[in-house]
């Protein structure tokens, strides 16, 4: 169905005291990401009985009123609503949110309370879908820039790890990347389960400190709302072709778009802060239309960040996803030079890459050099 407007125009960093003119304003692009797998207690051979409360087994039938009153308590609100066959999109006021039948995705920027809404989403799952089971659950971030500015629970991974094992058993944790410099932080619990046959797998790219005439074009000064940005700044582009979007251009500066994948559950959100003292922008997907690899250039190519991390989760029948893997392992990204690479095999048997790279300097510098050099 078309998007639909739930709000009247937005401003940048609603969860802001100060405001952008002020020398103290300050916004935290990077986002807490929350992503839940839910089943069934009755399921038997992968097929679940209807429950006896007529619940509907799919998250979708949680009530437009219910996932208003959840994004209130994590600190935001939905401006947009979007869907096809296979999913609901929604464009938060700080981020996204997706909904399909068993999986909910939640990203949350600025100072949001992503984790309080756990507890109701899991309410919410059972009252409305029968669903009363979370197999798997994933949440991670990338370190913030300003953790003090964070409410308390979310100043310290430590503290975020507590929280969530109050709901999840059997959990593991993992830190990524340098200590003293940019990392990203995974939490992930997994039930027991028959094997997944199908392929499945998300790309992520966070990025920073983009040049200040990419960033200039995500303002009200160079762009009129969100579709004339998603063309002038060539995102329309990034995406497979037919790929339905919605989005927002923010007032006075910043943007966010959500993408589905028509006939699918492929998905893409962009989140971007353009201040140029904090610049940040993310990129998600897990759409399989394009090469990764491809898909990864395509948007490096748009934002031109001077640093980037990545990550990419592939399980054993993403063939796309594991070839992507290989290439970040073996080969240097045009134009930037790698910092860090790691693997890891998670207790689901995913396999996770995560690279953080840097800009090379431009004068005397070819993509085969600095290879294996470090910035820290």
């Amino acid at each position: 169905m078309p998007a639909q407007t739930a709000v009247a125009l937005p401003t940048a960093g609603p969860d802001k005291d100060a405001s952008p003119a002020s020398p103290d304003y300050f916004f935290e692009g990077a986002e807490k990401l929350l992503e839940v797998w839910f089943g069934s207690s009755m399921e038997v051979d992968g097929e679940a009985a209807k429950p006896m409360n007529s619940a509907s087994l799919s998250l979708r039938s949680i009530p437009r009123k219910e996932l208003d009153d959840l994004c209130e308590i994590a600190a935001c609100r939905i401006l947009y609503a979007m869907s096809n066959e296979c999913m609901d999109s929604y464009v938060l006021s700080e981020s996204s949110l997706f909904v399909s039948d068993r999986r909910v995705i939640m990203k949350t920027c600025g100072s949001t309370k992503l984790l309080a809404a756990i507890s109701r989403l899991l309410e919410l799952a059972e009252t409305y879908a029968g669903l009363d089971q979370v197999i798997n659950v994933y949440y991670s971030r990338k370190n913030f820039s300003r953790p003090d500015l964070q409410p308390k629970l979310y100043r310290s991974f430590d503290n975020e790890m507590d929280f969530l094992d109050r709901f999840f058993d059997e959990s593991s944790a993992y830190c990524l990347g340098s200590m003293k410099s940019d990392r990203w932080y995974l939490y992930t619990s997994s039930l027991p389960q028959a094997p997944i046959t199908c392929p499945d797998h998300t790309l992520e790219i966070l990025m920073t400190d983009m040049p200040q005439h990419v960033l200039d074009l995500f303002t009200r000064d160079k762009c009129f709302d969100g579709p004339d940005c998603t063309k002038k700044t060539g995102i329309d582009r990034i995406m497979p072709a037919g790929t339905a979007i919605h989005e927002e251009l923010f007032d006075p500066c910043g943007y966010s778009m959500n993408a589905l994948v028509p006939n699918s559950d492929k998905y893409a959100t962009i989140h971007v802060t353009p201040e140029a003292a904090f610049s940040y922008a993310s990129f998600e997907t897990n759409q399989d239309h394009i090469c990764l690899f491809t898909q990864t250039k395509r948007v490096l190519e748009c934002f031109q960040p001077q640093k980037f991390l990545l990550t990419i989760f592939s399980n054993e029948h993403s063939e796309s996803a594991k070839a992507t893997q290989q290439q970040l392992w073996e080969k240097e990204m045009l134009g930037y030079r790698r910092t860090s690479i790691q693997f890891v095999r998670l207790e689901t048997d995913e396999t996770l890459v995560y690279a953080h790279y840097v800009r090379k300097i431009s004068y005397g510098s070819s993509s085969s050099e600095d290879e294996g050099e470090r910035s820290e």
